[in-house]
């Protein structure tokens, strides 16, 4: 994947799925658990997620960024992205890379092979839990990816 250099900077976004941009927001769900455990993080209705649709960006210098989702820090864990509510656990550091034909892939920076956000889709389920993973790329040009 060819990626552009930019600096992201801190401040507050909407995350939107390069999937289905014009419905499906990225954030916490409405439905989720009111405990203190981790959130998993979906690719949601438009209508099923404000105001947990919320990101914040704290860019740290550099390449590095942590992304709050409605206040609270993003974790990779268990091949998923979880919000965590308690600040027990180590936040996940996130790179944002621009690519050239529009949107940005999001990765863990400190993962040796760059493990991303992809969309879960499960054929049974309305639910599209985020993942992080590498991704499934093959050779084009332009680069391409699903």
């Amino acid at each position: 994947m060819e990626e552009i250099h930019e600096e992201f900077s801190s401040g507050q976004y909407t995350i939107l799925s390069a999937h289905d941009p014009e419905n499906l927001r990225v954030g916490r769900h409405y439905h989720e658990d009111k405990s203190l455990h981790p959130n998993a993080i979906y690719a949601l209705e438009r209508d099923e997620t404000r105001p947990n649709s919320t990101w914040q960006v704290e860019h740290r210098g550099g390449d590095e960024h942590i992304l709050k989702c409605n206040g609270a820090p993003t974790v990779a864990h268990d091949l998923h992205l979880f919000a965590i509510l308690t600040e027990e656990p180590e936040r996940t550091v996130w790179k944002i890379n621009k690519q050239a034909r529009g949107g940005y892939t999001i990765v863990n920076k400190e993962d040796p092979i760059g493990a991303s956000w992809v969309i879960s889709f499960v054929e049974a389920h309305d639910e599209k839990p985020i993942a992080v993973r590498s991704l499934i790329v093959f050779p084009t040009y332009p680069p391409t990816y699903p």
